[in-house]
Formats: structure tokens, C-alpha cells, sequence
């Protein structure tokens, strides 16, 4: 099978291979660069990065300078309350 890959992709196409390129491609460069210029600068997204590092500094500043007193272990359930209900309470019986 012997086929010329511009031919098949043009019969694809709907275009001869002497066509031409499409006609939407007119001016493309000209649209996209225009696109480029007017697109708005990235001053909120610069102002928050900034809001957060500063965050973050005055945080890190202010637990260095305000240290808790006393740290204190305290049990934790991880899923709740602890039921003295529950089986793996029952299964020990009384002691």
C-alpha cells in the first residue's frame, strides 16, 4: 500500500493539497498578539502572595515571641467520644 500522507490528510480535510491554508488562519499573529498586550497585569495575584508570606512571617514571629507557658498531653478520641459502651470496653469485664 503506497499512499502519500499529504494527499490522505487532505482528503481528510476537505481541502486539496493545493489549497491554500485555511482562511481563519488570516491575521492569527496579529489576534493573538493583541490578545498578549491587553491582557492585565497580575497585581492581585502578586498581592495576595505577598499577603500570605507576610501572614506567614508575622505567625512565625509572633509564636517565637509569645511562647505557650506549660504544654499538657490531653487524651484524644480519634472518631468521638469513647462509649463505655462499646465492645472493646465490654470485652475486658469488670476490673
Amino acid at each position: 500500500m503506497d499512499m502519500d500522507i499529504d494527499t490522505a490528510l487532505g482528503r481528510i480535510g476537505g481541502h486539496g493539497i493545493h489549497a491554500g491554508p485555511h482562511p481563519g488562519l488570516d491575521g492569527l499573529e496579529g489576534r493573538v498578539l493583541t490578545m498578549i498586550a491587553e491582557r492585565p497585569a497580575r497585581t492581585t495575584a502578586m498581592r495576595a502572595t505577598v499577603a500570605g508570606a507576610a501572614f506567614a512571617l508575622l505567625l512565625g514571629v509572633g509564636s517565637a515571641v509569645y511562647p505557650v507557658r506549660e504544654a499538657r498531653a490531653v487524651q484524644m478520641a480519634p472518631f468521638g467520644v469513647p462509649s463505655p459502651l462499646a465492645p472493646s470496653t465490654l470485652l475486658l469485664g469488670a476490673r
